[in-house]
């Protein structure tokens, strides 16, 4: 407690505010360095090499004192990036180019109270004492940090190509091989986690205790920490792609380009077999013999053992075809259009690499009982130690807790996309073209969160508030559903034993059972595209471009997960998969954007005060830049926080619009931020969400406010020498200052502008964010 300011503000809570300011970014103040070399070798060869190196300096603060606090940063951060270049020239119409790349970035988290390890006491019975404890209160900020991870990410990459000039042909053909690793070190929470609470010290049902008086008498509400067989482990893939290529000139209108690209991708493994993950098929000993069991990678591991390094089967027919033509209609006109197959790779969203180490490392952890007013133990006594030591080979480890990470057996069919288009270009003059495309795209197994294992039939809600109802020891049969196997009702220690767990097809397994990898989403793209443009000519350069478009979607990000949490997937059963294809989150049917650059006619070289001198000192060398954007909003989606559905059945609860209703409680146009923006009356009511999903899209069609915004740049540049010449510049960023109703980021559909939970008291209330005011930047840098 010696390091425990004292308050600086009145009052028992938020009573402390830091002396000093604290800045936004760890890793602002970083040193970067890039070398670069040349060399001809004859007249055949030409070799170059890069070399680009980056590294965040230390640097870390502290709200409380270091010993306490709990603000992290990393140290070491930095990169290195080599890449090598060799062109070589058999004959003029032989090349060939062979490149290599390495990529690796160390980087290693670190406490601010890592400084003092010594200086805290430490608790017995935790893995380490590597870090300090991290301390939590339920009505006060915590102390510490057990955080723990080193990692680096060695990446290699060469690819070949060669090329080949043959009268009316040009052939391409290569190859490319990738590898990447990424070691980890790992003892998160080693040295435990400690959460203290006001009940400790009070009397149940009454506001009574405090959380302090509870950690100064030792009694800790509930605890956990981190215990490891496996602290290092180096998750590795590796790919292959192999291509040819030809553009033909197949006679002096048209051009035709076809070729053919292979990749393959081999799953993610570790390098010694060191991992496990979930088997749907496999029988479980713990689980009366049920499919579904913990396997844990290759053959050495037993009968536990999976036989292969990988779950995934590895996909080989990763064929994908293109083609293009290229047609002069007339002198000034130019048809162009193509189809293509683009396979992606694969992907395992996080930061585990696809590997899990359940069976190697555990957590243990430990509670209050008695409605929390008896500690889970004294912390003068130690963390507890009866509990069983990693590792645990044995594949029903698992059974009674959350699921195994899941990577399904199909994941690495890779995900792909077709592309299209058909363009015509006409030329009006020298400088000035415009050009029309359509412009199609389909994407085919992508990252996705729409198919977990471990869920109920939508059917089942017919039995209400049965599902809830939880078995007892020894009972085998509970509202005519029978337990699933002896012993399930005691194996159960992350969920309780009730009705909807018993009906799932993993009642052996709490919660939902999603594949980490999984890739059965599906996207539309389909737009006209618009261009005009005036090359530069007399000091003038201009573009304007327009898309209308129309994308859809049931998947949204690569970081698949990251859309679940914000309310965006995982909220539609996987009973009624074809409710999830709707507008995309990111949908903007129409943009608008102009820019334009203009070399005021002043100075030397112009058309005005072209002789030089002082007054081409003042006035010359002016130029003046604009970028112009509006595009419409992005579309919303509704969610009712109160959702009486057990989490089995995997899906939110989404209200639809009424019929006949209108969605708007005002006038779009004349919007006053004080009031709500939609009126919760016009949706199905939050109420009625008891064993009801509801009947509304993923996403809606109701859009939010649409965006426009101008920056506007201002630049000198005056000779001073021959070789050198001073550039200064004035940029503003939003000129007119312009200010759009952005996403709220307040509620669990923080992706949208206005709150849109219709359980929420502030339904439809202007979450309070706003696009960035105006910025403005001045400049100025010597040329040499």
């Amino acid at each position: 407690m010696k390091f425990v300011p004292l308050p600086n503000f009145p009052g028992i809570t938020a009573n402390y505010e830091s002396p000093s300011g604290l800045a936004s970014s760890l890793t602002a103040n970083t040193n970067q360095y890039d070398v670069r070399g040349d060399h001809y070798i004859g007249d055949n060869d030409h070799i170059s090499i890069t070399y680009h190196h980056r590294v965040a300096l230390f640097f870390t603060q502290s709200a409380f004192p270091a010993a306490v606090d709990t603000s992290n940063t990393r140290f070491p951060s930095y990169n290195h990036l080599a890449r090598a270049n060799w062109y070589h020239t058999f004959r003029p119409t032989l090349l060939n180019h062979f490149a290599f790349g390495y990529l690796d970035y160390p980087t290693k988290l670190y406490n601010a109270s890592d400084c003092c390890v010594d200086e805290i006491p430490k608790i017995s019975g935790v893995y380490s004492h590597a870090h300090t404890p991290a301390l939590n209160f339920s009505e006060y900020s915590g102390y510490g940090g057990a955080g723990d991870f080193f990692t680096t990410r060695p990446t290699y990459v060469a690819n070949d190509t060669r090329t080949w000039i043959r009268g009316k042909h040009s052939f391409h053909v290569g190859g490319e091989y990738r590898n990447a690793s990424y070691p980890t070190h790992t003892e998160d929470n080693g040295s435990g986690t400690f959460s203290f609470s006001k009940l400790n010290t009070g009397v149940l049902g009454i506001p009574s205790g405090n959380s302090m008086a509870s950690f100064l008498l030792g009694t800790v509400s509930s605890a956990s920490a981190g215990f490891y067989s496996l602290p290092d482990w180096k998750p590795k893939s590796d790919a292959l792609g192999l291509f040819v290529g030809d553009t033909w000139k197949l006679t002096a209108k048209l051009n035709v380009t076809l070729g053919l690209r292979w990749d393959m991708f081999r799953p993610s493994v570790e390098a010694e077999d060191r991992t496990s993950f979930f088997d749907p098929i496999g029988a479980n000993p713990g689980a009366g013999n049920r499919p579904g069991r913990l396997a844990f990678a290759g053959t050495k591991w037993g009968a536990a053992s999976f036989g292969e390094r990988h779950p995934e089967k590895t996909f080989h027919k990763g064929f994908a075809p293109r083609v293009g033509f290229a047609y002069t209609l007339t002198p000034k006109t130019v048809v162009r259009t193509g189809y293509g197959v683009f396979f992606m790779q694969n992907f395992y969203p996080g930061w585990n690499g696809g590997i899990a180490t359940d069976g190697f490392n555990t957590t243990a952890a430990f509670s209050s009982s008695q409605g929390g007013l008896q500690p889970a133990f004294l912390l003068h006594d130690g963390f507890p130690q009866n509990f069983a030591q990693p590792p645990f080979i044995d594949s029903t480890y698992r059974n009674g807790q959350g699921g195994p990470n899941y990577r399904p057996f199909d994941a690495n069919q890779l995900p792909y996309s077709q592309q299209w288009n058909l363009s015509v270009e006409h030329q009006f003059t020298e400088h000035f073209y415009i050009s029309a495309a359509y412009v199609g795209n389909k994407g085919t197994r992508l990252l996705s969160q729409l198919s977990p294992l471990n869920v109920l039939d939508p059917k089942y809600l017919a039995l209400g508030n049965k599902l809830n109802d939880q078995f007892t020891p020894g009972q085998t049969v509970l509202d005519g559903v029978p337990i699933p196997y002896s012993g399930w009702v005691e194996q159960l220690t992350s969920c309780p034993p009730s009705v909807a767990q018993a009906l799932l097809p993993y009642p052996q397994y709490c919660g939902n059972i999603y594949g980490q990898n999984e890739n059965v989403g599906n996207s539309s793209y389909h737009s006209l595209q618009l261009k005009a443009e005036k090359r530069f000519s007399h000091g003038i350069w201009m573009l304007a471009s327009y898309t209308l478009s129309k994308s859809l979607s049931d998947a949204e990000s690569a970081q698949s997960a990251s859309t679940q949490w914000a309310g965006l997937s995982g909220v539609i059963s996987p009973y009624e998969r074809h409710r999830n294809k709707s507008l995309a989150s990111l949908d903007l049917p129409q943009i608008l954007a102009v820019s334009f650059t203009y070399q005021l006619p002043f100075g030397n070289g112009r058309r005005f005060l072209s002789k030089g001198g002082i007054v081409n000192k003042i006035l010359g060398g002016w130029e003046v830049t604009s970028i112009a954007r509006a595009s419409s909003g992005t579309p919303l989606f509704f969610r009712s926080s109160f959702c009486n559905v057990p989490s089995q059945f995997a899906a939110g609860c989404i209200p639809a619009i009424l019929p006949g209703a209108d969605p708007y409680a005002q006038d779009r146009g004349n919007y006053d931020p004080r009031k709500p923006l939609f009126n919760k009356s016009a949706f199905e009511p939050a109420d009625s969400f008891n064993f009801y999903l509801g009947k509304g899209p993923r996403v809606s069609n109701l859009r939010g406010f649409g965006y426009h915004n101008q920056d506007f740049g201002l630049t000198k540049v005056t000779q001073i020498s021959e070789k050198v010449s001073l550039q200064i510049r004035a940029e503003a960023f939003n000129v007119w200052n312009w200010h759009i109703f952005t996403q709220a980021g307040d509620n669990f559909t923080g992706f949208n502008i206005v709150n849109t939970d219709v359980a929420s008291p502030s339904f439809g209330m202007w979450g309070g964010s706003v696009s960035p005011p105006r910025n403005i930047q001045v400049g100025a840098k010597i040329l040499f």
